[in-house]
């Protein structure tokens, strides 16, 4: 067992989860861990580091505060860590043993208000009641809140033409929170949309007259084209919102957490696996115009069937090769490409909200990313230190995608065996689709972890060229995948003085360069 030595330094972690948690948590912990340290360890004040990290989950290890303690820690600066409990340094069991591990090996203790000093019998059974926790806490939480909206209550901000009603009582005179009603205001601009879209007005008309009459979209800003017709996939927007049919659809996106960086990532559920709840206290417009309008946006989505499958090599999804990178410096949204093949605001273009009508040329554009590229490659620092620390921590994180990998193909089997035992059918089935949705994420996350062999720098940097000078001449589909990985954003901002230019600021991606490598061709 890890006998921590004598304290003489030590080093106290707060940490609080949410926005919504009280911000002087952090300050209470502290001052619990500050008795604790007196009264363990005597006088030790005047050597005391204290790290926090405020409103960041405890299941990401990307946090500054708890950064910087494990970097400090390996430059030998305490003895001891001191924290309210194990959930406040980690919520992981990988990650709160992987803390340890880094500890225990620079001679650093762990002491903790619930635990006392921390053994690796602590680890292994408060690492997986964490976990335990934090998978039950959200297993709870999905379940209360798909109560919520199957009962008809919000648990989110409302869509336009709605809002929540305040200061209503339940039967048993409580106070009920989350309650929609139909602000009738915003319904009438509403019907206007639905009736202005069916006698076939363009959206971009129909929000230049929204705009023009001084009507307030939604939280007051000026209207946008994603307000009225949003993603098909979806079904966003106003025009494809089934809420204004009186039916109110859920679970629509599935909210994950990337193993790798903590981050939050959504993925779009099948539309099998979406929930309707008919509200029909909440309809606002008829079935006639609502069939008048879902018709004609089926006939702008296909307006003809295609004559002939094109080969899968051969399709595009997009026909430009700088599309969605562009933006305005003046407005900062999205630029697309206009008339004589220049990239215009479209705030400026559809919806009169931003004043900047310049634009600039696409193959402009193009030769300022690729030069900006090619300085990157030619000077900056040098790529294969980078290269060797993330191949690294791919390979160290690939043992466990595998493992997790196995558990959900044997999970898959459980409900395949389940389903021949006589379980409900359809349940299993969403359940064994989002399971095959993981393994397949798993499976290309592991293809992209097999570590390469690397060069010196000079040839690095050579081949880096190399390629990037073949894509410039090559397809846009290939740029676009090169854009993809290296470039951030393009700003245009107007030049002040003069009636016309921009100036192209380039930001490019310097995370991506090591999975770009990975894409070049041995």
């Amino acid at each position: 067992m890890f006998i921590p030595p004598p304290v003489t330094r030590v080093a106290i972690y707060a940490r609080y989860s949410s926005d919504l948690q009280n911000p002087s948590s952090v300050d209470d912990q502290v001052a619990l861990c500050r008795r604790l340290v007196a009264s363990q360890f005597g006088e030790v004040a005047d050597r005391i580091t204290v790290y926090s990290d405020a409103a960041i989950t405890g299941q990401t290890m990307g946090r500054p505060g708890l950064s910087s303690l494990i970097a400090d820690a390996s430059a030998e600066r305490f003895d001891l860590v001191v924290s309210e409990g194990l959930d406040r340094i980690s919520r992981k069991l990988k990650d709160i043993a992987g803390i340890y591990e880094i500890l225990k090996y620079h001679r650093v203790g762990i002491w903790t208000a619930h635990e006392g000093h921390v053994t690796e019998m602590h680890i292994a059974f408060k690492g997986t009641m964490n976990a335990l926790y934090v998978q039950d806490m959200g297993d709870k939480m999905k379940r209360g809140q798909t109560a919520r909206i199957t009962a008809g209550f919000a648990i989110s901000s409302c869509p336009y033409g709605y809002k929540i009603a305040r200061g209503r009582l339940d039967e048993h005179g409580r106070l009920v929170s989350g309650v929609r009603e139909i602000d009738e205001a915003e319904a009438v601009i509403v019907r206007r949309i639905f009736r202005e879209f069916a006698s076939g007005k363009g959206v971009v008309g129909i929000i230049r007259g929204l705009n023009a009459d001084g009507i307030p979209g939604i939280d007051g800003r000026p209207w946008l084209r994603r307000t009225l017709a949003g993603r098909i996939i979806l079904e966003e927007g106003i025009l494809r919102n089934e809420m204004y049919l009186g039916r109110l659809i859920y679970n629509k996106r599935l909210t994950l957490r990337d193993p790798i960086t903590g981050k939050k990532r959504f993925r779009i559920q099948p539309k099998g696996s979406w929930t309707r709840v008919d509200v029909p206290h909440l309809r606002i417009v008829s079935d006639e115009l609502w069939n008048a309008v879902r018709a004609r946006l089926d006939q702008i989505s296909h307006p003809t069937p295609p004559k002939r499958k094109l080969p899968i090599h051969m399709k595009t999804h997009n026909q430009h090769a700088l599309t969605g990178w562009v933006r305005c410096g003046q407005c900062g949204g999205p630029k697309s490409i206009a008339n004589d093949s220049r990239y215009v605001c479209n705030g400026c273009r559809f919806e009169r909200s931003c004043r900047n009508s310049r634009g600039t040329k696409e193959p402009v554009l193009i030769e300022e990313v690729f030069t900006a590229l090619f300085d990157r490659v030619r000077g900056g620092q040098n790529f294969r230190p980078v290269f060797l620390r993330i191949f690294a921590q791919q390979m160290d994180h690939s043992a466990e995608l595998r493992a997790e990998e196995a558990d959900v193909a044997a999970q898959i089997g459980r409900y395949l065996d389940a389903i021949g035992a006589g379980v409900d059918k359809d349940q299993a089935v969403v359940r064994i689709l989002d399971l095959q949705a993981r393994q397949k994420v798993l499976r290309e996350q592991l293809s992209r972890m097999l570590l390469p062999d690397l060069p010196d720098e000079a040839d690095i940097r050579s081949r880096l060229l190399r390629e990037i000078m073949a894509l410039k001449s090559g397809a846009i589909a290939d740029q676009r995948l090169m854009f993809g990985h290296l470039l951030k954003a393009i700003t245009l901002t107007p030049i002040p003085d003069k009636a016309r230019g921009e100036t192209v600021a380039v930001e490019l991606r310097e995370d991506g360069w090591p999975e770009f490598w990975r894409s070049i061709p041995a």
